[in-house]
Formats: structure tokens, C-alpha cells, sequence
């Protein structure tokens, strides 16, 4: 762990620290090498406007990442950037192990979970996660009170949609993914209005996030999809298209 740039013991807090009062990105590594990460940068800085916090030392973040990438190597890694209020960064790198397991759904009421930023408060989130996880499922898709679908408990959704992939609209209340903008800008994937009762006629549906990548759901509400070769292919093509832009 590295905190403002140096190496410190993990029982470091700030009163910002346990209220949670900051913003937070996480990102993978590949062979020590990131992706995207003048992207997460970007949405942090846009996520500290939205609660009024400013002092990020973008040239202070990116140093300390090279810092403890240099300190703790890895394979394949979660790397998490957290910046609070008082000014404290935080920098962690973890290892991280993909699963290729496909997810079971259920679709849950979430009103006033739209979020453009990554609040280090995260627990209303998690919450529904592990009530997903109670009733037998792994995570939940977030309807929002207009009966649009958003997103899962803290990824979000992509879904095959008649011959065409397609991902909720911002006006969903989802999160401004950077996965999700890759897709829609490089990989043909188109942002719509999703109902709850479209959600129903969809062929086929993925978990995507930075971490993830993308991560096949194998049913929501306990309707099966079929093993698809068109998400087979769009996987395969974005991770392919990831290692070819890895940061040196």
C-alpha cells in the first residue's frame, strides 16, 4: 500500500478515510502494465468536481502507481487508486484472478443508486450484491425507479439485443464505465433505453468493467442464455485489442 507517495502501514486512517468521503478507480494490470489509466484519472477528477473536492496531483498519482508497480509486482493485478477528501491518496495492488465462470442474475428496485462517479462508500451497492448472493445468485441488475435497467452492483451490463449488442444509457443512472466506453467507441457495441420487460427478450448478456473485461451472465431471473459465439468472439476481440494497448 502507498499512501500520498509513500510506503505506509495499512492502520493508516483519516476521519475522511472512515466516512468514506472520497472517490475511487480501480483498474487491472497485465504483466505490470496498465490499461486505460489516463481514463480512470480523467473520471476521478470529474467524480472529485461532483463532491467538491480539489488538490488532485495527477503527477503524484501517476508516480506513486509506477512506485508500488515497481514495489509489487504481478502477473495479473487489481490496481486502486483512492483519493478522499482531506486530500489522502491511497494506492493499492493486489492480485486478481478472472473468473471465467458465467454469472447468475436477479434484477432488483434500486432507486437513487445513478452515480458518475466511484464512491469510496460503496456499501448500498454491496449490500444488494450480497442480498443477490443470499437468495442463490451472484449479483444483481439495478432497475432504476423509472423501470429502466442500469447496471450490476458494481459493473456494468452489456446485453445482445436481436443481432446487435447494446448497453443501458447513461440516462439509466450507470455508471460512465470505461469498459463500456471502449466497446461503444472502438467495438460497435450501441448505448440504448433498456426496460425491465425488454430485459426479458434479450438473447444473451455480459458483466463488463475494467477488472472483468468481460464476463458472460448465464441467466437473469432464472432464464438461461444459450453459450453464444458472438460474445465468444467480442471477448476474444477486446482482449486481444487490450494487450496491444497496454501502457509501456
Amino acid at each position: 500500500m502507498i499512501i500520498n507517495g509513500n510506503s505506509v502501514s495499512s492502520e493508516f486512517t483519516t476521519d475522511a478515510l472512515v466516512l468514506g468521503d472520497g472517490v475511487f478507480e480501480t483498474l487491472r494490470t497485465y504483466n505490470n502494465r496498465v490499461f486505460a489509466l489516463d481514463r480512470h484519472i480523467k473520471r476521478m477528477r470529474l467524480g472529485l468536481e461532483q463532491i467538491v473536492v480539489t488538490g488532485l496531483d495527477e503527477e503524484l498519482v501517476k508516480l506513486s502507481i509506477q512506485k508500488i508497480l515497481d514495489e509489487e509486482p504481478l502477473d495479473c493485478g487489481a490496481l486502486r487508486i483512492a483519493y478522499y477528501s482531506d486530500g489522502t491518496l491511497i494506492v493499492s495492488h493486489k492480485p486478481y484472478n478472472p473468473s471465467n465462470a458465467g454469472l447468475t442474475c436477479l434484477t432488483s428496485d434500486a432507486q437513487g443508486m445513478a452515480s458518475s462517479y466511484k464512491s469510496t462508500s460503496y456499501s448500498s451497492r454491496l449490500s444488494l450484491r450480497r442480498f443477490a448472493l443470499a437468495e442463490g445468485f451472484d449479483d444483481t441488475i439495478l432497475i432504476n425507479g423509472e423501470g429502466l435497467v442500469s447496471e450490476l452492483s458494481t459493473s456494468n451490463l452489456l446485453i445482445r439485443f436481436e443481432d446487435r449488442w447494446i448497453t443501458p444509457s447513461l440516462e439509466s443512472g450507470c455508471l460512465p464505465g470505461v469498459t463500456r466506453g471502449l466497446l461503444i467507441e472502438n467495438f460497435g457495441v450501441t448505448e440504448e433505453r433498456v426496460t425491465r420487460k425488454e430485459l426479458e427478450r434479450v438473447s444473451g448478456a455480459a458483466a463488463i468493467s475494467s477488472l472483468r473485461e468481460i464476463q458472460v451472465i448465464k441467466s437473469i431471473d432464472g432464464k438461461d442464455f444459450p453459450s453464444s459465439r458472438e460474445l465468444r468472439e467480442l471477448q476474444e476481440s477486446f482482449s486481444t485489442w487490450v494487450l496491444g494497448n497496454l501502457l509501456s
